[in-house]
């Protein structure tokens, strides 16, 4: 039996080589590729890498290709007009507050709080008598303090104690819609009060919280017209129109009269008292976009 041995002809051992070769080659290339740089004593050249980033909407981002920097412009906001408008209002008012306080000294603490204490309870009694109500009447505060002897012409004095000073102040609430009876109701509280041991007396005018309300939207009203007034003129100035509005704020300034009376002897005639006008300011600021 014959047997014939299988050689690989010289044309096909030549490309087998070929291809080898080049297998070998890209091998070494992509193995040097993937080193994270090439080491010269301490220093390492980095890979650069070169990206791309996708824009959030409303910016804009330049990237320049090839470039390893990255620059980000955010958008403007949208164009306003800020402005502030006033609205005030006048009336009459139908409330008084009253403060009546007791101011007693004593040699001792509890010398001068067991007086003003006596006296107090005559106050509260004697406007009871007048027809105040229970519901009328209540306590403001309520102070012990501590006397010194004066030593402001001297470097080398010290200061000692002299007494003691205690102070009880009671505010009354009277209500009327008619100013004339109101005024002489207030009068008589104060001779009253004053005639029973009162020595400090305060007067502040004002409106029930119903009313004082419906003067305040008021005011608030007239206040928004003046600064849609004011932004409407700038606007036109500017060649530009009202869009909306982006916000609006708004601060009360209320300014009620108040009397100060202060006395420490017993009125000998009636007090006369005479509500007068009152009024009350709103101010607002509000901020309008344009287009």
């Amino acid at each position: 039996m014959d047997t014939k041995k299988r050689t690989i002809g010289m044309p096909t051992l030549a490309i087998l080589v070929i291809v080898i070769a080049m297998l070998a080659s890209s091998t070494m290339y992509f193995a040097y590729q993937s080193r994270p740089g090439k080491s010269t004593g301490t220093y390492t050249t980095p890979v650069t890498s070169k990206f791309y980033s996708i824009p959030f909407a409303g910016d804009v981002v330049a990237l320049a290709a090839g470039s390893d920097t990255q620059t980000s412009v955010a958008s403007s906001s949208s164009n306003t007009i800020t402005v502030g408008g006033t609205g005030g209002v006048s009336y009459i008012p139908n409330e008084a507050l009253v403060s009546v306080s007791v101011l007693t000294e004593d040699s001792t603490a509890e010398q001068a709080t067991s007086s003003n204490a006596a006296t107090t309870a005559s106050v509260i009694n004697a406007l009871y008598g007048l027809g105040i109500s229970n519901s009328s009447i209540d306590t403001q505060g309520y102070t012990l303090s501590t006397d010194y002897s004066n030593c402001y012409a001297s470097t080398t004095c010290i200061p000692q104690i002299t007494g003691y000073s205690v102070t009880n102040n009671l505010q009354v609430n009277i209500t009327s819609s008619i100013p004339s009876q109101l005024g002489l109701q207030v009068g008589r509280v104060i001779d009253t009060a004053v005639a029973a041991g009162a020595n400090q007396i305060s007067l502040t005018f004002s409106e029930t919280n119903s009313v004082l309300a419906g003067l305040t939207n008021g005011a608030l009203r007239q206040a928004v017209a003046s600064a849609y007034s004011q932004a409407q003129t700038i606007a036109s100035s500017l060649g530009v129109s009202i869009t909306g509005v982006v916000s609006a704020s708004e601060g009360s300034a209320y300014t009620p009269q108040v009397y100060a009376l202060s006395t420490f002897s017993t009125a000998a005639a009636a007090t006369p008292i005479l509500p007068g006008t009152q009024s009350m300011t709103v101010s607002v600021q509000v901020v309008y976009s344009i287009g």
